[in-house]
């Protein structure tokens, strides 16, 4: 693990990694002319078979070719996916992580300091502060963390000056979060540099052979081997055993070959349409023909399924087996498959549907399986002036993914009339969300939505999404992240475990967003906007504080904005942050949201 201290983050130059990076940028361009020069100069002409014409000239020519094309590909996976791109991130995540520092640095001076080691950092109050309050003479902050007030300075000195200290040590832990989190996020900045660059000495790359009596019988191996080298780097980079960032992924795709391209998306559609770092009109192309393709699979299934289930049963052995498997075993596929075509249909028909304001609809990936998985951008957030991801809550499923979309929709055709350029949202559902949190019959509270293993299980795919969305992006884009109930808590603990590629954080309904103050999150807490309706069924969640404290409490540290309590109940105002009332007014908070989402508001 990094050992990396809270003064070393201070203290470092990060401006190195970047000029490392950009030498290893040089040197790339460099050898890839030299490759091309090899290419096209030596092979094409100095060696063309007008002028030597043999065997062994063939194989030169050959000899030479492997070399150039082996040499470009080291130079996109190892010296730009694995060096440049890594060294580029880290640099970006460290400096981040160092501007969030010197800013609580500049907040904590005077009233408190920073104890601990590399592994516990903590915050203390001063012995100035200290003093100050041993003499009845606090900052106001404290006074008002518990509540003293002026005339209460005059009372009894013992029990004041204890309450005082209660409430600077209340500050000073939720500082000591803080500096944690930044901590947290350094550290795995620095331990994922670290292991990609140490996975380059573990895994070296191969080499043509070398011209000799052993050519011919090792070229037809090496040739073979070349040609799934991409198809296994893919494989890498889909299953997560790769460290390749999302920048790598983007450099590694774009730096092949059309062919080479069409070559992978032919053999491994599902890894290409679910990876991160690739543009997202060749997802959304790739994931359409997977999801055309898949419905008359799944009939088929269904329809074989069903006739082998009917033999069985007129056979009148229920438990006798059929085709290797038993009824029960049958019956449960038959149910899978039946669940998987219900949720291919749904996705079919909502992006049949469009959108409200006639932009198109990209496909960026899904899984028909179980409750379902989509994630569905209503515009290009490629090209896109600003994007933003919704991230909805408790019942999102694949069932409901009409109404996803359309909300998604709300958003974009707000942000639209905002004006400030083009924005792209895209309706983010890869994880899986709680199934319910209202009471039920018995009383009893489903526990799924009032717990955190949802949320944390979907950090590292959210984030992966953020990245993916600046590294294929033409430019810089402006990122919003906003989360609706139980999919403010998922974009919490995202912006609490990473250093988020998004400027700024909006939760509505929110029951917490797993953190106790809006600084532990990596946008700063300048950059998070909370707003919750009067009589939202949420409340009952918020008073509990099992997904963090209040976003929209006084000392949460965030900015807050109103909402209309539209709907009949708590239940139904809920679900009514992005509609209209019975005047056909739309709910306050859209508008706030699309000043936020186009940039033209914090």
């Amino acid at each position: 693990m990094s050992e990396m201290h809270w003064k070393d983050l201070k203290e470092t130059d990060f401006s190195a990694l970047k000029t490392l990076a950009d030498l290893w940028g040089t040197y790339i361009n460099d050898m890839t002319a030299q490759s091309e020069t090899i290419s096209e100069d030596v092979v094409n002409k100095h060696l063309s078979v007008d002028n030597y014409e043999s065997e062994t000239a063939d194989d030169v020519r050959h000899q030479a070719e492997l070399l150039a094309d082996s040499l470009q590909d080291d130079l996109h996976e190892y010296a730009m996916v694995k060096i440049k791109a890594t060294l580029e991130d880290a640099h970006d995540e460290l400096v981040a992580c160092q501007a969030q520092l010197f800013e609580l640095i500049d907040t904590v001076t005077g009233s408190y300091r920073f104890e601990g080691g590399a592994d516990d950092p903590y915050v203390v109050i001063s012995d100035g502060h200290r003093e100050r309050i041993s003499n009845l003479d606090p900052d106001s902050d404290v006074m008002a963390r518990v509540g003293v007030t002026e005339t209460m300075l005059s009372g009894d000195p013992i029990y004041v000056q204890g309450l005082l200290l209660d409430g600077a040590q209340q500050i000073a832990d939720e500082y000591g979060s803080v500096l944690q989190a930044i901590m947290t996020r350094a550290h795995n900045s620095d331990d994922q540099a670290a292991a990609i660059l140490k996975s380059i000495v573990d895994t070296p790359a191969e080499q043509p052979p070398p011209l000799g009596a052993t050519y011919d019988d090792l070229i037809d191996d090496y040739e073979t081997a070349d040609a799934e080298r991409n198809r296994d780097f893919l494989h890498e980079l889909a299953s997560g055993e790769s460290e390749a960032t999302a920048n790598g992924v983007n450099d590694w795709w774009t730096s092949l070959a059309e062919e080479e391209r069409a070559a992978l998306i032919e053999s491994h559609p599902d890894l290409v349409g679910g990876l991160d770092g690739i543009p997202s009109g060749t997802r959304d192309g790739v994931n359409r023909d997977l999801l055309e393709a898949e419905i008359p699979a799944l009939e088929n299934q269904i329809a074989n399924l069903e006739t082998q289930i009917d033999h069985m049963e007129a056979g009148g052995s229920p438990y006798g087996a059929y085709d290797g498997k038993d009824l029960s075993e049958l019956q449960a596929e038959l149910s899978e498959a039946q669940g998987r075509l219900a949720n291919a249909e749904a996705l079919q028909t909502a992006l049949a549907n469009g959108s409200q304001s006639g932009a198109p609809l990209l496909l960026i990936d899904y899984d028909s399986g179980e409750d379902g998985k989509a994630v569905v951008s209503i515009g290009n957030p490629d090209t896109a002036s600003h994007n933003a991801v919704y991230v909805p809550g408790t019942t999102a499923d694949m069932q409901g993914v009409d109404g996803l979309i359309a909300d998604a929709g709300v958003m974009q055709f707000d942000a639209d009339k905002a004006g400030n350029g083009e924005t792209a949202v895209t309706m983010w559902l890869d994880y899986d969300a709680p199934d319910g949190a209202y009471p039920g019959h018995s009383g009893d509270i489903s526990p799924e939505a009032w717990e955190t293993d949802q949320a944390e299980e979907a950090r590292s795919s959210l984030n992966s999404y953020l990245d993916g969305l600046t590294a294929t992006h033409d430019g810089e884009p402006h990122t919003t992240v906003l989360g609706h109930s139980y999919g403010s808590s998922v974009v919490g603990a995202t912006a609490a475990e990473y250093q988020v590629e998004a400027d700024q954080i909006i939760d509505f309904a929110s029951p917490g967003l797993m953190v106790d103050t809006a600084d532990e999150l990596s946008v700063g807490g300048d950059n998070v906007y909370s707003s919750r309706a009067d009589h939202d069924v949420i409340n009952a969640a918020v008073s509990t504080g099992a997904l963090g404290a209040d976003p929209t409490g006084e000392f949460y540290g965030g900015n807050t904005f109103e909402s209309d309590a539209i709907g009949s109940g708590p239940i139904d105002i809920h679900s009514g942050y992005l509609r209209e009332d019975a005047e056909g007014n739309p709910n306050q908070a859209r508008d706030t949201m699309a000043q936020i989402i186009t940039g033209q508001q914090g």
